[in-house]
This record gives structure tokens, sequence and C-alpha cells, in this order.
């Protein structure tokens, strides 16, 4: 989605996420263009397996929670597979946690729900409404349908991006040039996701350090 390019190579390794650990291939990185990168170790990927490339067929959660062994089904002894498929990812402005088997309800305000994905190669969910300050920004022309868009649950976006297009003519306008005529500092954003309603507060779109807000329209292709 951007110019940032990386070269590497696939390596061969034992790779292990808290208790647990498997042999599995993962992209090891030479270089990049991109000055974000200077000082990581490295990204975290918790992909799905339709998404994989082919000469690394197994993504790193799946490898990890193999009963077969990581390395496409091969039992290694050195092995400590994840029984129970699920993690949970927890972050705000300055910290993050990821959580392996479910999540910790001590952790979260509220229990978790479940909402069907719409893709097997990305965490995409429907959308059927997101609101600031009380004002429909999809507001969806016909009405007499039941109406969703595809959102993708992104770790490794930083900001909020809402389409800025008509989305084919199904909406009368463009929701994030709405946002901008009438974003006011304090008011919060709601967002709904297979009926279920979200709050993004003001704190979470706000950057305090640049005084500006994390919000980014599409690209026009979308």
């Amino acid at each position: 989605a951007d110019s940032s390019v990386m070269t590497g190579y696939v390596c061969k390794d034992i790779v292990q996420l808290g208790h647990y650990y498997a042999m599995t291939r993962f992209g090891c990185a030479l270089d990049c263009n991109d000055p974000n990168f200077d000082g990581v170790d490295g990204i975290l990927g918790m992909g799905l397996p339709d998404a994989a490339l082919p000469n690394i067929p197994t993504p790193l959660f799946f490898a990890i929670s193999h009963d077969r062994g990581g390395l496409e089904g091969a039992n290694y002894i050195n092995e400590r597979p994840l029984h129970t498929r699920k993690f949970a990812f927890l972050s705000n402005s300055i910290s993050g946690e990821l959580q392996l088997g479910g999540y910790d309800r001590e952790s979260t305000a509220a229990d978790m729900v479940y909402v069907r994905a719409t893709s097997t190669t990305e965490y995409s969910v429907n959308v059927q409404s997101l609101t600031f300050g009380g004002i429909e920004l999809l507001d969806w022309v016909d009405k007499t349908v039941p109406n969703a868009i595809p959102a993708i649950m992104d770790t490794g976006t930083t900001c909020l991006v809402i389409p800025n297009t008509l989305l084919g003519g199904r909406v009368s306008d463009r929701p994030y040039s709405k946002f901008q005529s009438i974003m006011t500092k304090g008011m919060s954003f709601y967002i709904t996701i297979d009926g279920h309603l979200f709050e993004i507060p003001y704190e979470f779109w706000w950057q305090r350090i640049n005084n500006s807000p994390c919000i980014s329209p599409t690209p026009s292709s979308y």
C-alpha cells in the first residue's frame, strides 16, 4: 500500500511465543528503505494460511498451534504447541499485550463478542454504521436493504482509516470528507460491527503528541 521496499530471505528455526514453540519458517530482513523500521527487531505476523506465500505456507500462529508439528506437519521433538488456536491483542498509546489461548477477562472492560469474518485471508468484519458526534458517516442511500462494508482489524495500521468515496453510489456522502467537516475535539466515534456497538473514545483517535487526528482516508480505488 506504500512505497516501502524490504529485501531478505526465508529462515527456518524454532520460534517461541510465551510458553509455546515450534520449528517453522519465517522471513528474515536484510534491508528496508522505510525509516520507521529503524531500531525495530522484527514484525510479529499473526496472519491466516490463505494469505501465506508458497515458500512460507504456514503462518507463525498456525505453526505453534499445529498438533502435527509447526513445519508443515513434521514432528520435531523440541516443540510445545498451543492447543487452543486463539489469541487476543490489547494495546493503548504506550504499550501492548499479546494473550495466547484466548483472552484474560480481567484485562477487558466487558466480555468479548464473536462476529463472523468476511474473508479467509485477513481479519475482516462487517461494519454497518460509523457515527461521529451522533452523525452517521455511512449514510446508506438504500436503507430498505441490509448494508455493510468490510473493515480490516489491522494492528499494523496506526490510525482509523475511513472510506473517502461514495462506495459505488451506496452512500450519499464521502465518509472521510464528512468527518472532516464536522470534526470536533472531545467527541467519540461509535462503530457497529455485526450488530454490536463499540466506542472509539477521543483519546484513542486524537494524537496528543502531534495535536492532530489519527484518522486517514482510504485510497481512491476503495
